[in-house]
């Protein structure tokens, strides 16, 4: 139950992040002075937090859809298998949000 409310949370956030990727690709592709600004921006530790929750929502979003299509393919389907699977999809988002951390600061 939580997994799946956290699949849907980072989907949402995904989406809500498309506003923000085309300001940010408009931005950098306007002209030299603007891709500048972007890029100072984008070093900021507000921009690198916005990047940071993005790849974190992309990672766990695209490691919980696996597990989904998983199930729905019918592999795993008995309830310890499930809560097993869902702890390893947290494990991997929270040691891919350590490692992309890492990196962005």
């Amino acid at each position: 139950m939580i997994a799946s409310l956290a699949h849907r949370t980072s989907g949402l956030v995904l989406v809500l992040f498309v506003p923000f990727y085309l300001w940010v690709l408009h931005g950098m592709t306007s002209s030299p002075d603007q891709f500048l600004r972007m890029r100072t921006m984008l070093h900021e530790p507000l921009g690198r937090l916005a990047l940071w929750l993005a790849g974190v929502a992309i990672i766990y979003h695209f490691c919980s859809g696996i597990r989904f299509l998983c199930l729905d393919a019918g592999w795993g389907e008995s309830p310890r298998t499930m809560r097993t699977s869902a702890r390893i999809v947290l494990a991997i988002a929270v040691l891919a949000a350590a490692v992309l951390g890492l990196m962005l600061w």
